[in-house]
């Protein structure tokens, strides 16, 4: 089923992403630019629960991957439940990411009775060899599928920026005199991901003394060692703290934030997507793949031989050596150049100039 009759009849799609927050984000583009091939199309999708109300503006339907019967996509024998049959039924095209290395969940949805499948059902520890986004995007256009690429934009309701705004108001000098409110989310997916914690507090101590910062503190479930770690070195700074909030909650707070720093990590791809400046630091992940493309966005690698490095070589790798090479100094600089050149909106011309004379003091 392809051409352009084929492009003609498709009037329900079904997207499929399974993984992490951000494998999920990465992935909002290919939505973005079915909706625009396909005008009136439904489109569902289908994702971990924690993710999709993030998208549920930007898609018709929303099915979490552990509703009743879903299972049964991924196993090669026996029936499918009535609920799964319904959801199913009239779908025209499916676009899977779902890892799948037997063919099993394609042979299920073909077994359905979904005319028109395209699989990427890519392994984790594959080396990719593009920008994610236009890895994701690839398998579309080999379908003869017109490909259109936006960066991830996510936009949070009014209900989320009113709770959002009443976050910041618990702190009457948040933000006072428009000085910045810098968002710190020193967690990753993985420990091999994160600049040692040390450095992190060290940045917060300098942009409290030097800047004048209101620091947000960014605490997600995995990062309860972390948050422990850092929480008696900060307390004096004192900062705001963002504990496992619902990620719409916390993408309206974000959004209101002067500056983000954080590791390669979803919470850094939520930063980027709402459109907060964005300092991703990067040790054995490649940031030409993983790094967000949004313009508001600037990525510091570590200069380190090894570095970036295969996934495999990242998961036997026992050092952080990578990581650890990248000075606070740098971040500094990089830190103070992205709020002068995206954050002035929300600072005076008088700060903005303290800004570059801070330099002295990185």
């Amino acid at each position: 089923m392809k051409g352009e009759k084929a492009l003609e009849q498709v009037r329900n799609i079904l997207v499929i992403r399974n993984g992490a927050l951000g494998d999920f984000i990465v992935t909002l583009p290919v939505i973005n630019s079915l909706k625009k091939v396909f005008p009136f199309a439904q489109i569902t999708l289908v994702g971990n629960s924690c993710f999709l109300k993030l998208a549920q503006h930007q898609v018709n339907t929303i099915v979490p991957n552990d509703a009743s019967g879903f299972y049964t996509l991924f196993r090669s024998e026996g029936e499918f439940p009535e609920n799964i049959k319904r959801l199913f039924s009239g779908v025209d095209l499916a676009v899977s990411y779902t890892p799948d290395p037997e063919g099993t969940v394609i042979k299920n949805l073909k077994k359905i009775g979904i005319p028109w499948i395209v699989d990427l059902g890519f392994s984790p520890l594959e080396k990719l060899p593009a920008p994610i986004t236009n890895f994701l995007l690839s398998p579309l256009e080999r379908e003869g599928i017109p490909v259109f690429f936006e960066p991830p934009q996510i936009l949070p309701s009014f209900c989320d920026k009113k709770i959002a705004e009443e976050f910041f108001q618990s702190s009457c000098t948040c933000g006072e005199g428009h000085y910045p409110v810098m968002a710190i989310h020193p967690g990753s997916g993985s420990p091999k991901k994160c600049w040692p914690k040390e450095k992190f507090v060290a940045l917060m101590r300098w942009a409290k003394r030097y800047l004048g910062a209101t620091i947000l503190l960014i605490s997600g479930p995995a990062d309860k060692n972390i948050f422990e770690t850092i929480w008696p070195l900060i307390k004096g700074c004192s900062p705001l703290v963002a504990e496992n909030l619902p990620l719409t909650h916390l993408a309206a707070i974000l959004e209101r934030c002067s500056v983000y720093v954080g590791n390669d990590s979803g919470i850094t791809h939520l930063a980027a997507s709402v459109g907060t400046p964005t300092l991703a630091l990067f040790g054995p992940t490649d940031f030409r793949i993983w790094g967000p493309q949004n313009e508001n966005v600037k990525c510091l690698s570590c200069i380190y031989p090894c570095a970036p490095c295969a996934p495999k070589e990242m998961a036997e790798c026992q050092d952080q050596v990578c990581l650890e090479s990248l000075p606070v100094a740098t971040v500094k600089k990089a830190l103070l150049s992205l709020l002068s050149q995206f954050a002035s909106l929300c600072l005076t011309s008088k700060n903005t100039t303290r800004l570059k004379e801070k330099e002295k003091y990185v």
